[in-house]
């Protein structure tokens, strides 16, 4: 079976009946941009479909059709039967029963959980609505659907994870019969999607139709009956999960064969040298006598669950927070006062993992964000050579393959991956001897994945030390020679990763096997 064209698997017993959600030649166009273009399936009730797609594909325009944040220019959908006459929020959740959990959690952190879960529906009256009910019904709720949580906590003293259930049991508790999840896991670490999982698994043995975005292939296919496929604003392939696979399904969302990509570990081995960047008892916020050595084309991942340390460990050896103790000799010298602008000078680059809140000049253009560090040497008499700077620019967009308009578009309105690999171009401009990475493709498609993995064997091969962290054990498996572990702030091993599985990594980030 080939992806490229629309396919539907044979019918089934189960979809006899009439689907939960039917999208019959939906478009919507953003001036002379059209988003989507005649997209046309079926989502059936009871089961959880997948919706695959490459960033810029059209699944958060479509989700966003379907919670009713923004009406089609063209086409309709019908729920459970019924069109669907007016596409707003609160038409199709109280009429209609769809509700979202995106990605941005709309909660209010300041008050109960009772009082977010039941938001719109306290009981009581309206002005004065019953406390004491209020946390019974949730209670209830909380008790039904498996979650052990209190409903007089704050949101604000819940973990992301926790959060995001609370944002479950509030559609539950508004009557939705459709819920739609947008990159639910992107933040949560196995475990708690685990948790989320379980949560999925009881709503739809409720009878709860589920639409779940992901680019994550593993749990598409535990979790889906069904896949569907867009790409570039057309819906192209649709298939009952156990008559496809991964591969078919990566090639229908970017059109061509990606071909297996080889482990960073298989490659040819890469000479060794002094310490590009040497770490020695480094302790500061969350971690405490860090020790290692990185050397120049090498990539060492970093590892651990987020209260490991690893992330505040990345941005002390930047100069992003500052330490209490420790050394870091960086390209051969010590490095004692470090800070921001001291790392650039010093060629020490620094990639965040928090890519909007920390990477993007969000009020800035592709143009500005890529070439944001190179204003200092195309600089004369404190004037900026404009037009120098923009056909740099606009070099190094196109040599990470930044796939753009014009490099005067807001960055805002690139996909994922092409804002990080223009957040990648911005600091390569600098020609960093050492470059940190922290979730180099969080929220990043599978084809826009594979790019930035083969961009950074590139980097390496050519000499640059590459320090990755990443909350993704398959990624750190794929690209790096050798992966150092964190556990409550320190260093626990350091495992080749020719040798190492997730179980074994995983093991040493829990404490399930002691130290070295």
């Amino acid at each position: 079976m080939t992806a490229t064209s629309r396919e539907t698997a044979p019918a089934t017993a189960s979809r006899e009946t009439a689907p939960a959600v039917s999208v019959r030649g939906l478009s919507r166009n953003f001036g002379p941009v059209r988003a989507l273009d005649d997209v046309s399936f079926d989502v059936p009730a009871g089961e959880v479909t997948a919706l695959l797609g490459e960033n810029g594909a059209g699944k958060s325009t479509l989700l966003k059709i379907l919670a009713g944040l923004q009406p089609p220019s063209d086409g309709g959908v019908t729920v459970f039967g019924e069109e669907v006459a007016s596409f707003d929020p609160s038409t199709m959740l109280g009429r209609h029963g769809v509700a979202i959990v995106p990605q941005e959690l709309s909660l209010l952190p300041d008050r109960s959980v009772a009082e977010n879960v039941l938001s719109g529906v306290e009981p009581g009256s309206r002005w004065f609505p019953s406390r004491r009910r209020m946390l019974e019904r949730t209670a209830e709720l909380l008790e039904a659907l498996d979650l052990r949580l209190d409903p007089a906590a704050p949101v604000r003293s819940l973990d992301l994870a926790t959060q995001q259930l609370v944002v479950v049991a509030r559609s539950v508790a508004r009557g939705c019969r459709v819920l739609i999840l947008d990159e639910p896991t992107a933040m949560l670490t196995p475990a708690e999607a685990e948790r989320l999982f379980a949560l999925m698994a009881r709503l739809k043995a409720d009878g709860t139709t589920m639409l779940y975005v992901s680019h994550r292939m593993p749990e598409v296919f535990r979790l889906a009956d069904r896949i569907e496929v867009l790409r570039d604003g057309t819906h192209v392939a649709s298939w009952r999960s156990d008559e496809t696979t991964p591969d078919q399904a990566v090639a229908a969302m970017v059109g061509r064969e990606l071909g297996q990509l080889t482990r960073r570990a298989e490659r040819p081995a890469r000479p060794a040298g002094e310490p590009a960047l040497r770490v020695r008892e480094l302790s500061g916020r969350r971690h405490t006598d860090v020790s290692f050595d990185l050397r120049p084309g090498e990539i060492l991942g970093v590892a651990g669950l987020p209260d490991s340390g690893r992330v505040e460990m990345l941005h002390n050896i930047f100069g992003g927070e500052r330490g209490t103790g420790g050394t870091v000799e960086l390209l051969g010298r010590p490095y004692e006062r470090r800070d921001p602008i001291a790392s650039v000078e010093r060629r020490l680059a620094f990639v965040p993992g928090e890519r909007r809140a920390q990477g993007l000049l969000t009020t800035m253009s592709v143009g500005e964000n890529v070439g944001a560090l190179m204003t200092k040497p195309l600089s004369r008499l404190g004037l900026v050579r404009r037009r120098a700077l923009d056909r740099r620019a606009a070099e190094q967009a196109r040599r990470l393959r930044v796939k753009t308009a014009t490099m005067s578009q807001p960055i805002t309105s690139l996909s994922g991956g092409n804002q990080q690999k223009a957040v990648l171009g911005r600091w390569l401009a600098i020609d960093p001897g050492v470059l940190i990475l922290d979730e180099p493709t969080r929220g990043v498609d599978v084809g826009a994945k594979a790019e930035i993995y083969e961009q950074l064997f590139e980097l390496a091969e050519k000499g640059l030390a590459i320090l990755c962290s990443s909350s993704d054990l398959p990624e750190l498996l794929t690209l790096t020679d050798r992966i150092a572990v964190m556990s409550e702030g320190r260093l626990v091993g350091t495992v080749e990763a020719a040798e190492a599985t997730e179980e074994s990594v995983m093991a040493l980030a829990t404490g399930a096997v002691p130290a070295a």
